[in-house]
C-alpha cells in the first residue's frame, strides 16, 4: 500500500482551525488502515496516535514570515525527494505536484479582490501567496473546494484549473457538538451569570473585521434590550450588552446557552464555527460570503443576510420571532460526518 503524506506547517489537535482538519483527516487515514506520513514543523497529537504514524519534520521554531514561510516549502520539497512510493495531500499552498490541494485557507485572489483599495500596491506578503496559490493550482492533480462557493471562486479567478477542482464537504464531530447540548442550557446560562429572559446572540472569530464584529455593534442599540453579544476570540471592555470572552477552550458550552449565531462574514470559505453551532443546535445567521451557507434552510435552521445593517438588523429580528427545533437544525447537516469527508477524498486520489 501506498503511503499516504499529509502537508502542512501546523497540524494537529488545539493547534488552530484550519490544523484541526488536517488532523482529523489524518485519523480518519489511520482509522482506515492507511500508512500516514506527517510533513510539518508543529505537530500536536496524542502519544498513542503519534506511534501510528510517520512523522517527517521541518526543523522551524515558528512559522508567518516571509523567509520562514519560503524555507518550509525548499525543505519539504527536499524531503520528498527522498521518500519513496507515496501520495500527496497539501492542506497548504505548496507550489510544486501534489495529488490533492485541500482549499481549507481563504482564496488569496478572492482577499486581493476585496481588499483592493487597501492593496493598490500588493505587499511582499499578498505577493507570495498569491503566486503560491497560483503554482498550488497549477501543480496539483486535483484541487478539493470545502463548498459550492469555493468552487465558483476558482472559476471566477482561476477557470482554466476548474475542472479539475472538486468539492468535498468537511465532517463534523457530532460526539462534540450535537442537540443534546441544550439540555444544559438553563444550568449554563446559570454558571455564565445570563437570566432565561436574556437572548444572546453569539460571535465566534479571531479576525474581528473579516468577520464582521463592527457591524453587530452597530445594530445592537437597534436591537431589543434582552439581546446581548457575546463575543468569542477577541478581547475588548465588557458592558451591560456585549460580553467579551476572548480565547475559550470550550466553545461547546457557548453553542449551548445561546440563541443565535451570527457571523456577518466578508469571506469565509467555509466556517467551522458556523457548522459547529448548525450541528448544536444553534440557528445560524451568515452571509452568502460564508461557503457554509449553502447549509442554511431558511426559517428551519437560520437565514442568510447580506452583509450590512439594514439587512442583518431585519434578519435578526425575524429570527428573534421564529421558533426554531434544535433537533431539527442539528439534523440538516448531519450527513456531514468525517468519516463521509475522507472518503471524498479518497475517491479523487486515484489509489
Amino acid at each position: 500500500m501506498k503511503k499516504i503524506l499529509v502537508m502542512r506547517p501546523k497540524i494537529g489537535f488545539g493547534i488552530g482551525g484550519a490544523e484541526y482538519h488536517a488532523a482529523k483527516v489524518v485519523e480518519g487515514l489511520l482509522n482506515q488502515g492507511f500508512r500516514i506520513g506527517i510533513i510539518a514543523h508543529t505537530v500536536s497529537f496524542p502519544k498513542e496516535m503519534q506511534k501510528e504514524m510517520e512523522l517527517y519534520l521541518i526543523k522551524l521554531k515558528g512559522f508567518g514570515s516571509i523567509l520562514k514561510h519560503l524555507l518550509f516549502i525548499y525543505q519539504a520539497r527536499c524531503l520528498l525527494k527522498k521518500i519513496n512510493s507515496y501520495k500527496l495531500i497539501s492542506f497548504f499552498r505548496y507550489p510544486f505536484e501534489s495529488d490533492l490541494f485541500i482549499m481549507c485557507d481563504p482564496l488569496v485572489a478572492h482577499l486581493i479582490n476585496l481588499k483592493k483599495p487597501l492593496l493598490a500596491n500588493l505587499r511582499p506578503r499578498y505577493k507570495l501567496l498569491l503566486s503560491l496559490e497560483k503554482k498550488a493550482l497549477k501543480h496539483t492533480k486535483r484541487a478539493i473546494s470545502l463548498s459550492s462557493f469555493g468552487k465558483t471562486l476558482i472559476k471566477k479567478y482561476y477557470p482554466f484549473f476548474y475542472e479539475k477542482t472538486f468539492i468535498c464537504y468537511r465532517g463534523m464531530d457530532f460526539s462534540k457538538f450535537n442537540p443534546d447540548l441544550k439540555s444544559q442550557k438553563d444550568d449554563l446560562r446559570r454558571k455564565w451569570g445570563f437570566s432565561k429572559e436574556d437572548f444572546l446572540i453569539l460571535f465566534v472569530g479571531y479576525d474581528t473585521k473579516r468577520k464582521g464584529l463592527h457591524l453587530l455593534f452597530k445594530i445592537l442599540p437597534e436591537l431589543p434590550e434582552k439581546v446581548k453579544l457575546l463575543v468569542a476570540g477577541a478581547e475588548g471592555k465588557n458592558t451591560e450588552r456585549i460580553h467579551y470572552l476572548g480565547k475559550i477552550k470550550n466553545v461547546r458550552e457557548l453553542y449551548a446557552l445561546t440563541d443565535l449565531f451570527v457571523l456577518p462574514t466578508l469571506y469565509d470559505p467555509s466556517s467551522l464555527a458556523t457548522l459547529e453551532a448548525l450541528a448544536s443546535g444553534t440557528p445560524v445567521i451568515t452571509t452568502p460570503n460564508d461557503g457554509a451557507s449553502e447549509w442554511i434552510k431558511e426559517g428551519l435552521n437560520g437565514f442568510i443576510s447580506e452583509r450590512n445593517p439594514l439587512s442583518l438588523k431585519s434578519t435578526i429580528i425575524k429570527a428573534l420571532n421564529t421558533t426554531f427545533d434544535p433537533q431539527k437544525i442539528y439534523e440538516s447537516i448531519k450527513e456531514l460526518t468525517w468519516e463521509n469527508y475522507v472518503n471524498c477524498l479518497l475517491s479523487y486520489l486515484e489509489l
